[in-house]
């Protein structure tokens, strides 16, 4: 097998790999030491199940829990070492009007009790990509770091896993480059990043994938099958994406199309074995309290739950098969504002906005990236094609309803009106795949414009080694 980089690493753009690898690093680092740990979306939550892999419990499980005052119930939980599960929480309500007890946390030591930390949807996630921060914890504990530095020594480890997989996305891919780096740069990816919550890395793989495919398929071909096992590690936390693997079919052109894809439909054999197994050791539906179903219930009156219900939830569906279209389309169409600044970066737990000048930045920024690929060559790696292009098209049409339909059905009350709950960070993972369904042009003007496709964005993500530490510090009084 032909180990080398691609011949991509030497055309245009040849310098944004190590552009990115620096300015990544500058602002990431500041990120992962500046914010106080628990103030990044759902970070606790992922941090209980970075711990619980430093003794070995790669799997979630059922157990009783007693809530003070009520009946006992059975939840999906993780033990995770009492001093860290201190720690992980300790900084969460520090603000400038009621700062968090940092030297208390500081102080707070590891135990040799361990405790159950309940959460109903990070234990069921794959629990590869939370290895860099454990070793990054492991590292920290062996060279004498109390819990709280030794998370922070994670969040590194995250943070380098996150820039070593987004420089190599960037630097094997054959056009788009300008697009994975804005992608990979924007605050809210960065954050992630820097953090234990495992979306960063998801949107790092997506970019390494989207770049895997830009590769001709014929000069490149073993490394282009790369795809599989990159794509199979994003749908193994996240099975929504799944239909996403069979991108890999482009281009359609080729030979061999039906064995083609049975080998792809191979790859998803191991999701489903995760989510089976899931489904019988953890998988619960959320406690929510009784309430009565909303308005699109289609069962009886009276009806009352106490949990979200999937297979109450697919009834509103199977009433009315429209629903599938008109539900997410109708969440796309009223939150689209909100998606898109969540996306670009509100940090935090959503707390924390930018300022109106850098979103528009960034909005310049993704589009002339965009429009770099229009100017791209036509023989830069894959070539385009009406059919290539809808093809992923539709899958990711398809991936975005499926997103949307999952939180639905996993997340929102039963009977709800419209979807709650989808974030812009979901949608990242899709922008690898849209750049190539963009027409190459190339031409004279496009030798050019490709190059400086990439300049909005690179201009932005150096502002941000400033801006986004200096959001931090007056958010959280830390200077």
């Amino acid at each position: 097998m032909n180990v080398s980089l691609p011949a991509g690493w030497f055309g245009s753009l040849r310098l944004l790999p190590l552009i990115f690898l620096a300015l990544s690093l500058a602002t990431g680092l500041r990120l992962a030491l500046l914010t106080p740990i628990g103030q990044v979306a759902d970070e606790p939550a992922h941090i209980a199940r970075a711990g619980a892999l430093l003794h070995g419990q790669w799997l979630g499980r059922r157990v009783p829990f007693k809530p003070v005052g009520k009946a006992a119930v059975i939840v999906p939980a993780t033990r995770i070492n009492f001093g860290l599960l201190n720690a992980s929480i300790g900084e969460m309500n520090a603000t400038c009007t009621a700062p968090a007890s940092i030297a208390s946390t500081a102080r707070q030591p590891w135990t040799k009790a361990k405790i159950i930390d309940i959460d109903f949807n990070t234990t069921q996630y794959f629990p590869a990509l939370y290895l860099p921060g454990t070793l990054g914890i492991a590292a920290g504990r062996a060279l004498g770091e109390r819990p709280l530095p030794a998370l922070f020594t994670g969040r590194v480890g995250m943070l380098l896993a996150y820039v070593l997989v987004g420089t190599l996305a960037i630097a094997i891919a054959r056009f788009g480059r300008a697009v994975l780096f804005a992608t990979l740069s924007f605050p809210e990816a960065l954050s992630l990043g820097a953090s234990f919550n495992q979306d960063g890395m998801l949107i790092a793989l997506s970019a390494l994938a989207g770049a895997l495919l830009t590769l001709d398929p014929v000069r490149h071909r073993r490394w282009r099958w790369w795809f599989l096992p990159v794509m199979t590690l994003i749908i193994l936390s996240k099975p929504p994406y799944g239909l996403l693997l069979f991108a890999v079919l482009a281009p359609l052109a080729l030979p061999h199309r039906w064995l083609r894809l049975a080998l792809t439909a191979l790859w998803a054999i191991p999701p489903l074995i995760w989510v089976a197994i899931m489904t019988r050791i953890s998988l619960m539906p959320y406690l929510l309290g009784p309430y009565h179903p909303g308005p699109l219930w289609p069962g009886p009156a009276g009806a009352m739950f106490s949990t979200t219900d999937p297979a109450a939830a697919a009834r509103v569906f199977l009433a009315d098969p429209a629903r599938l279209l008109t539900l997410p389309v109708g969440f796309l169409l009223a939150n689209f504002g909100f998606l898109l600044k969540s996306g670009i970066g509100m940090l935090g737990w959503l707390t924390i906005g930018l300022a109106p000048p850098a979103y528009l930045g960034w909005e310049i920024a993704i589009l002339c990236a965009a429009l770099g690929v229009l100017a791209s060559p036509r023989m830069a790696g894959l070539r385009w094609s009406w059919g290539d292009a809808a093809l992923i098209l539709a899958l990711v049409s398809l991936s975005v309803l499926a997103v949307e339909i999952a939180v639905y059905l996993s997340w929102d009350k039963v009977g709800s009106a419209m979807i709650y709950g989808p974030q812009g960070r979901y949608y990242l993972l899709f922008l690898p795949f849209l750049m190539l369904i963009i027409p190459r042009l190339g031409g004279r003007i496009g030798a050019i414009a490709a190059p400086l496709s990439a300049l909005p964005a690179v201009v932005m993500a150096a502002i941000d080694v400033w801006y986004i530490p200096g959001l931090l510090l007056r958010r959280f009084c830390l200077g």
